[in-house]
């Protein structure tokens, strides 16, 4: 019987976190699939303790709960791995909300492809009354294409949320997520393009979807320029981290940041005097095209945290 460890990193989000295990206890469909799920508290004080143990006992599968202290993101996803007991491993953060049938579809897809690693929808969500208006596509993540099929072009476009790993395939290095960048994020990102390089395969479970839950203080203009420029930056620096490192893609995304950057700051101006929304929309792209352009080490501020990279 095949084993799926369901990896939650946190960090100071006692209550995201109770909505995501208690999502994971509502999961069905699972014939033939034990699960163990694991919820790696990186807080300096180990806060997530108490509050773990209590919805540990109000599910029917394990939950176990490790303290990782060192702080990043990189240090807390590998903490996981090193601990999961599953041929698979899946990670869920700590602000998601898996579907009742999310686990089933993400093993079913796996199964039917012989993939390496799934990855599924994430449906964006506010927090607040006045729900997410339009910042939803900012936090979503949905690829045009049916279920089962192979995304191993789109790695570019996809990150560790909402996804599962063949762990002997995938996650069998001592530190798989790179320490070294534990406070800047992108880790999730090297790794698939390392996987990738290594010939391994990446397929889409379309009916493995969650929901983000998305708190107000993000939603509004200045976050979500600062979330598209570190998104342009982990888009192109990555690149270098591999060896040998892959110039002609770099100075290919530098490119597109340079238009995105041309073309931004023109509608930014041309739509200055008509259109908050679309003004403001405009200097999304521009700042995304700003972070592929500036991607270089003195351009990238310590977030861990801050709600960018956490």
């Amino acid at each position: 019987m095949d084993v799926v460890s369901v990896v939650i990193p946190t960090l100071n989000r006692a209550v995201p976190l109770r909505r995501a295990i208690e999502s994971l206890g509502r999961q069905v469909g699972l014939t033939g699939t034990d699960v163990d799920i694991l919820v790696v508290d990186n807080s300096a004080d180990g806060n997530a303790q108490a509050a773990v143990a209590e919805i540990a006992a109000q599910i029917r599968f394990p939950v176990r709960y490790l303290h990782e202290p060192h702080p990043g993101v990189s240090s807390a996803r590998n903490a996981g791995v090193r601990a999961a007991r599953g041929r698979w491993v899946a990670f869920l953060d700590d602000d998601e909300e898996a579907a009742d049938g999310w686990l089933a579809a993400l093993v079913e897809t796996a199964r039917r492809t012989g993939a390496d690693a799934v990855f599924g929808p994430v449906v964006a969500n506010g927090e607040g009354a006045a729900g997410i208006a339009g910042f939803a596509c900012y936090f979503s993540r949905q690829i045009d294409c049916p279920d089962g099929a192979d995304i191993t072009g789109r790695v570019a476009y996809l990150g560790t949320n909402n996804s599962m790993f063949d762990r002997l395939r995938c996650l069998n290095d001592a530190a798989p997520f790179e320490l070294s960048l534990n406070s800047v994020g992108g880790e999730d990102s090297l790794l698939l393009k390392r996987l990738t390089l290594a010939g391994r395969r990446l397929f889409w479970a379309a009916n493995a979807s969650v929901i983000e839950w998305v708190p107000e203080s993000r939603l509004n203009w200045g976050y979500i320029r600062k979330r598209k420029f570190l998104s342009g930056q982990i888009r192109v620096f990555v690149l270098g981290m591999l060896r040998p490192v892959h110039r002609l893609e770099i100075v290919g995304w530098m490119a597109i940041g340079l238009v995105q950057v041309g073309l931004g700051g023109l509608a930014m101006l041309a739509l200055s005097p008509f259109d908050a929304r679309l003004r403001a929309r405009a200097s999304v792209v521009l700042s995304a095209g700003l972070g592929k352009v500036l991607w270089m080490p003195r351009f990238r501020p310590a977030l861990y945290g801050s709600g960018l990279v956490s």
